[in-house]
């Protein structure tokens, strides 16, 4: 172990980087930063069991680490989301259940889970209070009226009842793809591109990072800041059309 030192750690990430070649070809930045990954928290234990007194890769500067790249995500536009709505789908409760999430952003997870007991008026306006599956934290969050659209009626049913009556997450991915190509939409498309959509759609609107980060639930403004530099892409893209016109 005393071997594992700095220059054996920047030796192997400039091996995952340059040489490493299962394939004859280059890993993808996810795999290589799942490689860093492993050999850097097996350093930290090693530390914690006395091993080591030292993880060198502390010693590394943050710039030559290898870092997770940014996923793509996928979301709604409004024009998009209105295609949606005006679609049918065979399971209605499905579509229910996505178009809310489109306006609260909660995660299908939470929305399975989601029971009467969860939903309250505090004067007047609808709220819920949730744990969330993911994070095991509760989220205290206001319903739009947009968002009630979408919420089934009550009728009879108890506090421990479910809001929405859903099949299966198996069965429900499988209905929403040919719903999606229906409305005209060719994108990757699953039940997260909604939390997607709420989230884009709220910066887009005017929320600041912050509260949308509150909205989602997210326990770091960082996990939020994905959202933002999507929002300024947008933004740039807008200006650069005038490009060319007054040429």
């Amino acid at each position: 172990m005393d071997q594992v030192d700095k220059i054996f750690c920047q030796g192997y990430i400039d091996y995952l980087l340059t040489e490493y070649r299962p394939q004859g070809k280059p890993v993808s930045k996810f795999t290589a930063q799942n490689y860093y990954r492993v050999l850097n928290g097996a350093l930290n234990a090693a530390v914690r069991a006395d091993v080591i007194k030292l993880n060198p890769f502390t010693k590394i500067g943050n710039s030559d680490k290898i870092h997770r790249p940014e996923s793509k995500r996928e979301y709604m536009t409004i024009e998009e989301l209105r295609a949606l709505i005006a679609t049918p789908m065979k399971n209605e409760a499905v579509k229910q259940a996505y178009l809310f999430s489109c306006f609260c952003g909660l995660r299908i997870s939470d929305i399975i889970s989601l029971k009467w007991r969860n939903v309250y008026v505090d004067n007047g306006q609808y709220r819920l209070e949730v744990v969330m599956q993911k994070t095991k934290e509760p989220i205290y969050l206001p319903l739009s009226p947009e968002a009630l659209r979408w919420m089934p009626e009550r009728g009879e049913k108890s506090a421990e009842d479910a809001v929405f009556d859903l099949p299966s997450t198996t069965h429900i991915n499988i209905r929403l793809k040919p719903w999606a190509k229906e409305a005209g939409i060719d994108k990757r498309f699953s039940f997260h591109t909604a939390r997607h959509t709420f989230a884009t759609m709220m910066l887009t609107l005017g929320a600041d990072l912050y509260t949308t980060s509150k909205l989602l639930g997210h326990t770091d403004v960082k996990m939020t800041q994905v959202y933002a530099k999507i929002i300024n892409r947008k933004k740039d893209e807008a200006v650069n059309l005038v490009n060319g016109l007054f040429d």
